[in-house]
């Protein structure tokens, strides 16, 4: 598309000015015809050329096909200039608006026959598939008249994943043996683990039959022996997509995401420190119906497959059907697993779905739910030190201590219908489903 400069709104506006001379003297319009002609065909002429110079611009746009949520990528644009003339031009990457680019507009000097290497730092908010659609470019006429705007470059496919530092900051500190400084919680183990796992320094909370004395006279430090597990155990993750999920809250880095961006660090993590264990980790999403499903199975891959599978998946404003996803389970897995729901309730409909299949599959699984909770819900409860304020915060506030009152009476059935339940704040969640997976392994519920 050509779009006008101001040279060119400038060029018309003057003699359109000078023609309200005309209303005292009428004698000079043949001139201010003149130069309308004049412009009428130096615009046409120099919009001609500037058509037919986008042929001599080549672009287009690069990065890697595999994004990290919330952190900086680089988007590498390559511009080759065939014309004989130095040109300006304004570049900017065509990417969705979940996409923030630094500098997003920028512009540059082309000499002749010169080709031109820039990379552009993005940083993706949303995790899915999206197209970089190549390079807009706006390259003026010859004369400066005219603009042309032009999209160069083939698209290319992205996928934005969920940001996995906390994966690797996991790793790191289980190696240190200081994952308290995340918030998970050491287990005492019960009953013979006796498959040696590693040595690690001594704790307060270590029973003293796991000291390693020859170890702890090498090292001159106190040291125990870890125990594993010696049995491949499976583990169901039952993620909810539905409208609860859509809710917004701060994480712990401060960036604020939905429930489900929540829901999915947890479940990547508790993915990733159980197949670490040698537990075999299942996926089933689901919202108005099953979205995704991924069998159980053990080892690294089985991770690489639950993050592809979960990198797409977003919230949707429809009504969960817990009663197919559990359908779906009772077909598809039939041993004992430890079956954990992330989902969020407000509603008697969905309290009593979930209360009724959580007694269910009691028999046979062990349903772990875990409640997230609404940071703008429990945020308007009240306290001793805040009273309300007015009288729409008074109401507001008792509103939502009903709501809380009401979840804690939830919870409680939950727990009656032989389920463990979770309920926490959203910057609290993944370490609190880790520690409580480690529990149940600790104290062999399964």
């Amino acid at each position: 598309m050509l779009y006008p400069t101001r040279l060119l709104t400038f060029a018309v506006t003057l003699p359109a000015a000078a023609s309200l001379l005309l209303l005292v003297n009428a004698a000079p319009w043949p001139a201010l015809v003149a130069v309308d002609c004049v412009i009428a065909i130096v615009a046409l002429l120099d919009a001609w050329l500037g058509w037919r110079r986008a042929g001599l611009l080549r672009a287009d746009a690069t990065t890697h096909g595999t994004w990290s949520l919330g952190r900086k990528e680089s988007i590498a644009v390559t511009l080759d200039w065939r014309g004989q003339r130095t040109v300006r031009v304004t570049l900017a990457p065509d990417v969705p608006t979940t996409v923030r680019v630094a500098d997003a507009a920028e512009v540059q000097t082309l000499a002749p026959m010169s080709r031109l290497e820039l990379a552009f730092l993005a940083t993706a908010s949303e995790r899915g598939a999206w197209e970089l659609g190549g390079v807009h470019v706006a390259l003026p006429s010859p004369l400066g008249l005219w603009q042309r705007h032009l999209l160069l470059g083939t698209a290319q496919p992205v996928h934005t994943y969920p940001n996995l530092k906390q994966l690797s900051d996991y790793a790191l500190l289980a190696r240190t043996d200081r994952l308290a400084l995340i918030g998970v919680r050491r287990s005492r183990r019960v009953g013979g683990d006796t498959e040696f796992e590693r040595l690690r320094d001594y704790h307060s909370d270590d029973a003293l039959n796991r000291m390693d004395w020859r170890a702890t006279a090498r090292r001159d430090a106190l040291t125990v022996r870890d125990y594993q597990t010696n049995q491949s155990q499976r583990v169901l993750l039952l993620v909810d997509a539905g409208r609860m999920l859509t809710s917004t809250a701060a994480g712990a880095d401060g960036v604020t995401r939905s429930l489900l961006d929540h829901a999915i660090d947890a479940a990547l993590l508790l993915a990733w420190a159980a197949t670490r264990q040698g537990d075999r980790v299942g996926l089933l999403a689901y919202a108005d119906g099953v979205k995704r499903w991924v069998a159980p199975r053990g080892g690294p891959r089985q991770v690489t497959a639950l993050i592809h599978a979960l990198h797409d998946l977003q919230a949707e404003m429809v009504e969960s059907r817990h009663e197919e996803a559990f359908l779906l389970l009772e077909r598809r897995e039939r041993k004992r697993s430890l079956v954990i729901v992330l989902t969020h309730v407000l509603d008697d409909v969905n309290a009593d779905h979930l209360e009724r299949h959580a007694r269910l599959v009691s028999g046979r699984h062990l349903p772990l739910i875990v409640l997230l909770r609404d940071p703008d819900l429990h945020g308007a409860v009240p306290s001793a030190d805040l009273p309300p304020q007015d009288v729409g915060q008074f109401w507001r506030a008792g509103a939502a201590a009903t709501l809380v009152q009401w979840r804690a009476g939830v919870i409680d059935r939950l727990k009656a219908a032989g389920a463990l339940v979770i309920d926490c704040e959203p910057q609290q969640l993944s370490a609190e489903v880790v520690s409580r997976y480690l529990e149940v392994k600790a104290r062999h519920l399964l």
